[in-house]
């Protein structure tokens, strides 16, 4: 959710950006590390205002101040441009977001009699009078002069509900003030419960699916296809129904993925297709011209150009060559109890139905493997061999 955020603004220009944090929350203080932003600690649980005051003022006089809530993804880098420029055409001391929305009860916004910015007033401190008359609220999307905004920062006070210092009472303090109307009032969600972090979610899938849509990817039922903002799909791809791609996973061109598969950070080359009821996992690299048939599933596994993992099958920790034939029920035993192994399938090679391969092992180039065959030894090139364990029966020249 912070990352969208923080995309938002770096899209929209925003430079030396600070993140207040809680200091219990080190999950959150270590992805910003991760992302080289130090992050700066709200050591008391005192309001906004508060924690923007964890910012030194030398680091905020005579600079334009941005400033938005960290709980709302929805804020598209576009918005945050149109506030900058409206603070900068406008040249107030501050410069603050609005939607109007009967469904939301945040923030309310109380005009003057002259259509200006009054006063903002809390939800815990709203009346139902107010609550009853007043539809506009803030964003939490805010452009400061921040000279101005230090010494206003300093005139707050926690007389209110909350006995918190709102962040939104230094427009008391700030004359005048810019109001900017968005048009889409779904920008403005904040995040402070599962309920509405169901509603972005929502939001967000459907904008990274229709972004796909438009760049030439077929997704046959977006209600029930799961993408993340990091998959890169290619044009003309096919996605089925109920599919999910997670983390990194890239995907090529003219490719057909689903119905009911999931992949994470895996990556399939072009004209690939995959499915139905596949799972790929985590450092799966598939080639061109591959099929991944029904029910199999692959971790740690490259699959060389036209090799066919055709049904009910599993591959781990396992090394395809090109044109390959992985027979249905196919298994490599990839942990000993204490290790992962790898195994190496050679180009050509042939494995016959309900193969169990005992890595470390090795199948050679134009190898094969009888039905029901347990490979426990490496099998030379052009070799056959049948058996539990399997035994080389037959061996043949391949160039």
């Amino acid at each position: 959710m912070l990352d969208y955020v923080l995309e938002a603004v770096t899209e929209a220009g925003a430079t030396d950006i600070k993140v207040i944090v809680n200091p219990h929350h080190a999950e959150v203080a270590a992805h910003l590390d991760e992302r080289g932003i130090a992050p700066t600690f709200q050591r008391e649980p005192k309001g906004t205002a508060h924690a923007l005051q964890q910012i030194p003022e030398n680091e905020l006089n005579g600079k334009v101040v941005l400033v938005v809530n960290g709980d709302s993804p929805l804020i598209t880098s576009d918005t945050i441009r149109q506030v900058i420029h409206a603070h900068r055409e406008k040249g107030t001391p501050a410069t603050l977001a609005s939607v109007e929305d009967p469904t939301r009860d945040d923030g309310r916004i109380i005009r003057t009699a002259d259509g200006a910015l009054g006063r903002i007033v809390e939800r815990k401190d709203a009346t139902p009078e107010v609550k009853a008359a007043v539809h506009e609220f803030n964003v939490g999307l805010y452009c400061f002069d921040g000279t101005e905004l230090t010494k206003a920062l300093k005139e707050i006070k926690d007389d209110n509900n909350a006995e918190e210092f709102y962040l939104t009472d230094v427009f008391l303090h700030l004359d005048p003030v810019t109001v900017v109307k968005l048009a889409d009032p779904q920008e403005a969600i904040g995040v402070k419960d599962r309920v509405r972090l169901a509603a972005a979610t929502a939001i967000i899938q459907r904008r990274i699916l229709d972004k796909l849509m438009l760049s030439g990817v077929t997704i046959v039922d977006p209600s029930s296809t799961f993408v993340d903002a990091s998959v890169t799909v290619g044009q003309d791809t096919i996605i089925e129904p109920f599919t999910v791609l997670k983390a990194h996973t890239t995907i090529g061109a003219d490719c057909r993925i689903g119905p009911h598969v999931h992949i994470e950070d895996a990556r399939i080359g072009d004209r690939s297709d995959c499915g139905p009821f596949v799972k790929l996992r985590p450092g799966t690299e598939i080639a061109d011209d591959v099929h991944i048939g029904s029910f199999t599933e692959l971790v740690r596994t490259r699959v060389g150009r036209g090799s066919k993992v055709p049904h009910v099958s599993y591959l781990g920790d396992t090394d395809l060559g090109e044109d390959v034939n992985i027979g249905a029920g196919t298994i490599t035993a990839n942990f000993d109890g204490t290790n992962k192994n790898r195994t190496k399938i050679g180009d050509g090679a042939f494995v016959g139905v309900d193969t169990m391969l005992v890595a470390p092992v090795k199948l050679g180039k134009g190898s094969r493997t009888g039905a029901g065959s347990v490979v426990t030894k490496d099998v030379p090139d052009g070799a056959t061999a049948v058996g539990v364990p399997a035994r080389v029966i037959r061996r043949k020249t391949v160039e």
